[in-house]
Protein backbone atom coordinates (compact mmCIF):
# COMPACT_ATOMS: atom_id res chain seq x y z
CA UNK A 1 0.00 0.00 0.00
CA UNK A 2 1.36 3.35 -1.23
CA UNK A 3 1.25 6.11 1.51
CA UNK A 4 -1.13 8.07 -0.78
CA UNK A 5 -3.60 4.99 -0.28
CA UNK A 6 -2.59 5.35 3.62
CA UNK A 7 -2.99 9.00 3.98
CA UNK A 8 -6.24 8.71 1.94
CA UNK A 9 -7.25 5.78 4.11
CA UNK A 10 -6.90 7.85 7.29
CA UNK A 11 -8.93 10.91 5.71
CA UNK A 12 -11.85 8.73 4.81
CA UNK A 13 -11.91 7.18 8.49
CA UNK A 14 -11.35 10.57 10.27
CA UNK A 15 -13.97 11.71 8.37
CA UNK A 16 -16.36 8.46 8.75
CA UNK A 17 -15.83 9.15 12.92
CA UNK A 18 -16.71 12.72 12.34
CA UNK A 19 -19.76 11.64 10.80
CA UNK A 20 -19.96 13.83 7.79
CA UNK A 21 -22.71 13.07 5.12
CA UNK A 22 -20.95 14.23 2.37
CA UNK A 23 -22.31 16.14 -0.77
CA UNK A 24 -21.17 15.27 -4.97
CA UNK A 25 -19.33 18.08 -5.54
CA UNK A 26 -19.02 19.42 -9.67
CA UNK A 27 -16.31 17.15 -10.03
CA UNK A 28 -18.04 13.88 -9.37
CA UNK A 29 -16.21 13.43 -5.89
CA UNK A 30 -18.17 13.02 -2.68
CA UNK A 31 -16.89 15.28 0.16
CA UNK A 32 -17.72 16.97 3.29
CA UNK A 33 -19.97 19.87 3.53
CA UNK A 34 -18.63 22.92 4.86
CA UNK A 35 -20.28 23.13 7.96
CA UNK A 36 -18.74 19.17 8.08
CA UNK A 37 -15.67 21.13 7.94
CA UNK A 38 -16.39 23.46 10.12
CA UNK A 39 -17.64 21.13 12.42
CA UNK A 40 -15.01 18.74 12.11
CA UNK A 41 -12.46 21.54 12.81
CA UNK A 42 -14.27 22.79 16.01
CA UNK A 43 -14.46 18.81 17.09
CA UNK A 44 -10.33 18.88 16.70
CA UNK A 45 -9.68 22.25 18.46
CA UNK A 46 -11.35 21.00 21.14
CA UNK A 47 -9.47 17.99 20.74
CA UNK A 48 -6.47 19.12 21.00
CA UNK A 49 -7.37 20.92 24.34
CA UNK A 50 -8.49 18.49 25.56
CA UNK A 51 -5.24 16.38 25.30
CA UNK A 52 -3.56 19.81 26.71
CA UNK A 53 -5.44 19.55 30.25
CA UNK A 54 -4.66 16.04 30.63
CA UNK A 55 -1.04 16.41 29.56
CA UNK A 56 -1.04 19.71 32.30
CA UNK A 57 -2.73 17.27 34.67
CA UNK A 58 -0.33 14.25 34.42
CA UNK A 59 2.56 17.00 34.70
CA UNK A 60 1.20 18.40 38.00
CA UNK A 61 0.79 14.45 39.12
CA UNK A 62 4.31 13.68 38.37
CA UNK A 63 5.80 16.68 40.12
CA UNK A 64 3.30 16.26 43.39
CA UNK A 65 4.56 12.48 43.02
CA UNK A 66 7.97 13.28 42.90
CA UNK A 67 7.89 16.21 45.60
CA UNK A 68 5.62 13.59 47.86
CA UNK A 69 8.39 11.00 47.39
CA UNK A 70 11.25 13.04 48.26
CA UNK A 71 9.59 14.25 51.47
CA UNK A 72 9.24 10.31 52.25
CA UNK A 73 12.49 9.38 51.64
CA UNK A 74 13.73 12.56 53.75
CA UNK A 75 11.40 11.25 56.79
CA UNK A 76 11.97 7.72 56.63
CA UNK A 77 15.75 8.71 56.77
CA UNK A 78 14.50 11.02 59.64
CA UNK A 79 12.68 8.23 61.97
CA UNK A 80 15.12 5.42 61.02
CA UNK A 81 17.78 7.81 62.76
CA UNK A 82 15.72 9.15 65.33
CA UNK A 83 12.58 6.73 65.84
CA UNK A 84 10.32 10.17 66.29
CA UNK A 85 7.00 9.22 65.27
CA UNK A 86 6.44 12.72 63.54
CA UNK A 87 8.14 11.32 60.84
CA UNK A 88 5.89 8.64 60.63
CA UNK A 89 3.02 11.32 60.18
CA UNK A 90 4.80 13.05 57.64
CA UNK A 91 5.16 9.83 56.05
CA UNK A 92 1.16 9.31 56.15
CA UNK A 93 0.46 13.12 55.48
CA UNK A 94 2.53 12.39 51.87
CA UNK A 95 0.87 9.57 50.79
CA UNK A 96 -2.30 11.05 51.37
CA UNK A 97 -1.36 14.09 48.90
CA UNK A 98 0.12 11.71 46.42
CA UNK A 99 -3.54 9.80 46.87
CA UNK A 100 -5.24 13.14 46.43
CA UNK A 101 -3.54 14.27 43.36
CA UNK A 102 -4.27 11.19 41.23
CA UNK A 103 -8.00 11.45 42.09
CA UNK A 104 -7.87 14.67 40.73
CA UNK A 105 -5.94 13.21 37.63
CA UNK A 106 -8.67 10.84 37.07
CA UNK A 107 -11.30 13.52 37.70
CA UNK A 108 -9.57 15.84 35.20
CA UNK A 109 -9.08 13.04 32.59
CA UNK A 110 -12.68 12.07 33.03
CA UNK A 111 -14.40 15.48 32.83
CA UNK A 112 -12.07 16.35 29.91
CA UNK A 113 -13.46 12.78 28.07
CA UNK A 114 -17.15 14.40 29.36
CA UNK A 115 -16.59 17.55 27.41
CA UNK A 116 -14.93 16.39 24.36
CA UNK A 117 -17.57 13.62 23.54
CA UNK A 118 -20.73 16.45 24.06
CA UNK A 119 -18.36 18.33 21.17
CA UNK A 120 -18.39 14.88 19.06
CA UNK A 121 -21.97 14.23 18.95
CA UNK A 122 -23.00 17.47 18.36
Amino acid sequence: MSNLEIVRGNVQATQAAAGFAGTIGANGLTGPTPSDQSGAKAVQSIGQTTAIVIQDAADTLRNVNTIETTAIGAATAAWLATQDPSYLEIIQTSMTVMGQAAALYGTIGTQAATVLAQFQKG
